[in-house]
């Protein structure tokens, strides 16, 4: 019996060129998500504002938010996994709150359960999220951490945090401008002690190719301008009243 060959030369070009990226795509669909990011205090050296920085990567400025951020010290639930600090955040933009529940340890999160089945403490949570978040620092080095969140807004204001987790609200508010400019973040806090924080970031895949794209077209320039790279998250500097 003769065997019929699939030649991409008979198809349609549009349907020979889909054959074609289609497992390019799936490749890159299946890589886990990654947030870069590198921040510094700005009285250490190193752009002072959020333009500065624009400005000096070549980017021009988009959309800008201002929120209120405070952080709650809570219980973790039973089914968190062992080794991951459970954290939570409450943000206020405009009339807007949202509540934020994160896993964040050192180590891969557990693959079972999966994202979608796994129990967010947050009332009918609107997002859910599991990246690496890869810090640079100086010298080249960075620092990986594993997280999983669950989001939940609404128009109340004083909503609060379930009690289930035991909230305890600390003292700690801070105040955080955002400058988006494509995919890419600024942001400026200011501190609960009243110092400084800049912070900027990118989403990508958790890849080589990511990670040196962030390193040399964002870290390089800014390493250049005397920023001096700080390795704390921003929720352990945003959640500590000193």
């Amino acid at each position: 019996m003769p065997t019929t060959i699939l030649r991409t030369a008979a198809l349609p070009r549009w349907l020979a060129l889909l054959l074609c990226i289609a497992p390019v795509m799936a490749a890159l669909a299946a890589q886990p998500g990654a947030e870069y990011s590198i921040r510094w205090d700005p009285t250490q050296g190193g752009p002072a504002t959020a333009e500065a920085v624009l400005q000096l990567l070549g980017k021009k400025p988009g959309e800008r938010s201002r929120y209120e951020v405070q952080y709650f010290d809570i219980t973790p639930p039973a089914d968190a996994p062992p080794g991951f600090d459970a954290i939570m955040r409450k943000r206020i933009e405009g009339t807007t709150a949202q509540l934020t529940y994160k896993l964040r340890g050192s180590a891969p999160f557990p693959s079972d359960p999966s994202l979608k089945k796994w129990h967010c403490p947050l009332p009918t949570p609107t997002k859910r999220k599991e990246e690496s978040d890869i810090a640079f620092l100086g010298g080249g080095q960075t620092s990986k951490a594993y997280s999983r969140s669950c989001s939940h807004s609404s128009a109340q204001l004083d909503i609060a945090v379930p009690a289930a987790l035991q909230p305890q609200p600390n003292r700690c508010k801070s105040a955080m401008t955002r400058i988006e400019s494509g995919k890419l973040k600024v942001e400026e806090w200011r501190l609960p002690d009243g110092s400084r924080l800049i912070e900027v970031s990118s989403i990508g895949h958790d890849s080589a190719k990511a990670s040196a794209d962030f390193r040399d077209q964002i870290v390089r320039p800014l390493l250049a301008q005397q920023v001096q790279p700080v390795q704390r998250s921003k929720s352990a500097i945003g959640g500590d009243c000193g």
